[in-house]
């Protein structure tokens, strides 16, 4: 008999005052990187830093996984075999990747860390997946477009962990060009890289996109933030191994207590369905009662077709 189902509750984190905070609040894995390697990361994290908190979370029973799902050019091919040299050396427990030549590095220089596929809007049908899996990926982060549907064929279609994306911002638009830095010096005004802007779409005033850039470009973020606590029956009855939560560009508090809040709710569900059902107005309600006023929730493509 097989060990009964529990889901990894997998979130970001932006330094080592975030680790130590979700993990207090019951999180399975941490997601970390570096700009110069992976995308959309919410701190940069230093091989030393990537250590100090690999160390920690394993001394917690906590996983970390590396973002280096960067788009790599030429000049990335000459430090990342080191990089994933050192990350291999922290013994962390999997590096989440999307640029195939990861396959060739990681065999070149006889580097073994388990590779998370995720190549964003891609990986939507199980036999792309299996194709991933005969070359070497141990998991997958399936894309955001999917409906619920498909999530769950492809879950019954391969034979590994699947992960998908249960609350915060989803990435709509990503660009190699300084986007921002380049407006700003357009209109002669001073220019920080953390600063977010917004964007309106047509007639629609209230509806605003964040955008921000590091060294891998421009990103535009999704006008809402995904949110599916009312819907973890679905995620949890379909058994996907993986929940991911995404605190880019939130605070530390919201985004460990709607960690905690989900932690709270796939336990309770877990082990007393109908309990979920009497709590799940209340789950709800305590996000609305932190959420952003300039934020909506919705459930992004898991229900239907969306239409930025």
């Amino acid at each position: 008999m097989g060990s009964p189902y529990q889901p990894e509750l997998i979130a970001t984190a932006r330094d080592m005052n975030e680790v130590q905070k979700l993990i207090d609040v019951g999180v399975d894995a941490i997601t970390i990187g570096h700009q110069n390697y992976g995308l959309r990361v919410t701190g940069d994290f230093s091989i030393e830093e990537i250590k100090a908190a690999t160390t920690y979370c394993h001394q917690h029973g906590v996983k970390v996984y590396i973002l280096t799902n960067a788009i790599f050019h030429n000049d990335i091919l000459e430090t990342i075999p080191t990089y994933l040299k050192e990350l291999e050396s922290v013994k962390v427990d999997g590096i989440i990747c999307g640029d195939p030549s990861i396959f060739m590095i990681v065999s070149s220089y006889d580097i073994h860390i388990p590779i998370i596929w995720n190549p964003e809007t891609l990986a939507t049908n199980y036999e792309t997946l299996n194709y991933w899996h005969q070359k070497g990926i141990s998991r997958a982060i399936l894309s955001n477009e999917l409906a619920i549907d498909a999530i769950k064929e492809i879950n019954e279609q391969v034979s590994f962990p699947v992960d998908i994306q249960v609350h915060g911002m989803t990435c709509i638009f990503q660009s190699k060009r300084k986007l921002v830095e380049n407006y700003y010096r357009h209109i002669d005004k001073s220019y920080d890289r953390q600063q977010v802007m917004h964007i309106t779409q047509g007639k629609e005033e209230d509806t605003h996109y964040p955008i921000f850039e590091d060294v891998n470009g421009t990103h535009i973020m999704s006008d809402a933030d995904l949110c599916m606590i009312d819907h973890l029956p679905l995620l949890l009855d379909a058994k996907i191994h993986g929940l991911r939560i995404n605190g880019i560009l939130k605070s530390t508090d919201y985004h460990v207590e709607i960690t905690q809040l989900y932690k709270e709710a796939i336990d309770t569900y877990l082990e007393d369905p109908t309990q979920f059902e009497l709590k799940k107005a209340g789950f709800k309600q305590r996000i609305y009662n932190i959420q952003p006023e300039d934020r909506k929730l919705g459930t992004g493509f898991y229900f239907k077709e969306q239409i930025y």
